[in-house]
């Protein structure tokens, strides 16, 4: 079996590693952990790699398949030929649209892609070694590979979106007897990763970040058609197989001022929103916000149905940067007419990494099975703890239990809010139980308190409820296991008032179902907290603050609560409190 290391990197946010051995994933490492710089845009992802092979137990001379999650071969000529004719339909362009372009076609290419890889893999030899192969997978290719090959599924149709690719946006794929093929392709400008991300800028939040931030102000809107039509001036369904069309003029006409947004843009809907800063949301703006949600809801189902209705198959898998829109994955799961559906976790640009691997790998018919968990990345001994620990000691207490599951149960159950920092760190954007912030969800003030208090938040921000995998139909509604907190469903009625700090103002929630399989230790908390209170749910967010990545290390873990307004801090089988 062959050791493959997959990659994303160059000119983009979220680099990422995976790696593959003895056929199955060790390893899955974003670079953002190990730097502790979120999202590590236009990093070179060399920590990630390195922690994916300490985690393997290899050098990166035992590696035989480096595959990079890009088709170097084929950008060039093709983003070329897109720019000329912008330039030519949209002229005159904006000053930072040409700026952008001609930036964008140096980067991308084989011969940088190579000579970055190079110069911090290789920097004495300046040569990659001959045994190693590099092949470049391309981007939506790899985004359909981490979709359907950690399904489970043996066929399905497959669906991939985001801003861009080497030239294509979404696509429609088929796949049988474990052989993917693509039978429709749109390509840029005609994006809805381009068109949610303009929304998001315009809202005042940070684009490829503050994507989720537009989804949940959403919430809070209303159907005003007014809005519903201006909105079609940037994006509207056709009537044909084209299914859906975006003006691409709105992105690039010249700009107005300081903005990013051209007179026509402004004409329709004012005057963007300032950046990251604190404000009230008028009904004007919630109902803008919940037109954009819709229509891209509206386009995710369209798509859907012409797939269903052209290839026949009973399961849907998902995967692209537009898919981590968990409202948008829970109305295909529910409401479009799949027996099965899959959306893949990592489904923006930190999930390419995988899908390059994967995708070389599956040439040598590797067979996958379902993916059910993501504790792919690092994780720290009882010595290494305790070094952290003691590093720390002026500015805390720590003591051993003897049951570190009870002890934070009762805790949350006392409404003290709980950092858990345990086993291997996940990997993807949703912490999953074990670099998590865990409050009491049946405390009403929990949420307003935790986004204030600890991450610094928007207040308005929801959080996620954890339940036990066989007891969470009782309290939510929906179908087989939820497991990554990337499907929304909607609270059962009865539950609802009783939950308050989990559910988000429309009745949903971006649910997590814990196996005792895959996380025993978190099982077993959740299991004593509603021996407690008699509801097995904790309000569980990621182990961050606003703008930093999730922690990684016990150090990092340390150092964020001693921060924040958290209570204790549960590393390992030692709980933490300060001085």
């Amino acid at each position: 079996m062959k050791n493959i290391l997959g990659l994303i990197y160059q000119n983009c946010s979220d680099p990422s590693a995976t790696l593959i051995k003895n056929g199955q994933i060790v390893a899955i490492v974003e670079e953002e952990r190990v730097l502790r710089d979120k999202h590590a845009v236009n990093k070179f992802p060399i920590n990630a790699i390195n922690s994916c092979l300490n985690i393997a137990n290899l050098e990166i001379n035992d590696i035989d398949i480096i595959s990079i999650g890009w088709d170097a071969s084929k950008f060039p000529a093709k983003i070329k030929d897109f720019y000329e004719e912008i330039r030519k339909v949209h002229a005159p362009l904006s000053k930072k649209s040409i700026e952008w372009q001609n930036k964008n076609i140096n980067y991308y290419t084989k011969e940088n892609l190579l000579n970055t890889l190079k110069q911090n893999l290789f920097p004495k030899k300046k040569e990659i070694p001959s045994k190693i192969k590099v092949v470049f997978t391309p981007h939506h290719y790899s985004h359909a590979c981490t979709a359907f090959y950690m399904s489970g599924f043996s066929e399905a149709a497959v669906i991939t979106m985001d801003g861009h690719g080497e030239e294509d946006c979404t696509n429609l794929w088929v796949a049988d007897n474990y052989q993917i093929k693509k039978i429709k392709q749109w390509n840029i400008p005609n994006s809805m990763g381009w068109f949610y991300t303009k929304f998001t800028q315009w809202f005042g939040f940070r684009p490829h970040d503050g994507e989720g931030k537009l989804m949940g102000l959403a919430a809070y809107g209303s159907h005003d058609p007014e809005l519903a039509k201006k909105v079609d001036e940037i994006c509207k369904l056709t009537d044909d197989d084209r299914i859906y069309d975006v003006n691409s003029s709105f992105f690039f006409a010249e700009n107005v001022g300081n903005t990013s947004f051209c007179k026509e843009w402004i004409d329709l809907f004012g005057e963007p929103l300032p950046y990251e800063k604190k404000i009230e949301y008028s009904d004007y703006h919630k109902n803008l916000a919940f037109a954009v949600q819709q229509k891209l809801e509206d386009v995710g189902v369209a798509l859907a149905k012409y797939i269903l209705n052209k290839t026949g198959k009973t399961k849907l898998c998902v995967a692209g940067g537009s898919f981590m829109n968990c409202k948008m994955n829970g109305v295909l799961a529910q409401h479009v007419g799949f027996d099965n559906f899959f959306a893949q976790p990592m489904a923006g640009d930190n999930g390419i990494s995988m899908g390059a691997a994967v995708a070389a790998a599956s040439k040598t018919n590797v067979r996958w099975p379902k993916m059910d968990h993501l504790y792919y990345g690092p994780k720290y001994t009882k010595n290494q703890i305790e070094k952290a620990l003691e590093e720390q000691k002026k500015a805390i207490k720590y003591s051993l239990s003897s049951n570190i599951e009870k002890d934070v149960a009762g805790l949350l159950s006392k409404s003290k809010v709980v950092g858990w920092f345990q086993g291997p760190m996940e990997s993807g954007a949703r912490a999953l139980g074990n670099r998590s912030i865990l409050g009491n969800p049946l405390d009403p003030n929990a949420r307003n308190l935790i986004n204030e208090k600890v991450k610094f938040r928007e207040m308005w921000r929801p959080f996620c409820p954890s339940t036990l995998e066989e007891e969470g139909q009782k309290f939510f509604n929906y179908e087989g296991k939820l497991p990554f907190m990337i499907v929304a469903c909607e609270v059962n009625k009865e539950y609802a008032d009783k939950i308050p700090s989990v559910v988000h103002c429309d009745n949903t929630v971006r649910v997590q179902t814990v196996s005792k399989e895959t996380n025993p230790k978190y099982y077993k908390m959740i299991y004593e907290f509603g021996k407690i209170t008699g509801i097995p749910i904790v309000l569980n967010t990621s182990f961050n603050v606003k703008g930093q990545a999730i922690v990684c290390s016990p150090n990092d873990a340390i150092k964020c609560f001693l921060n924040t307004g958290m209570d204790y801090v549960a590393i390992g089988d030692y709980l933490v409190s300060r001085l």
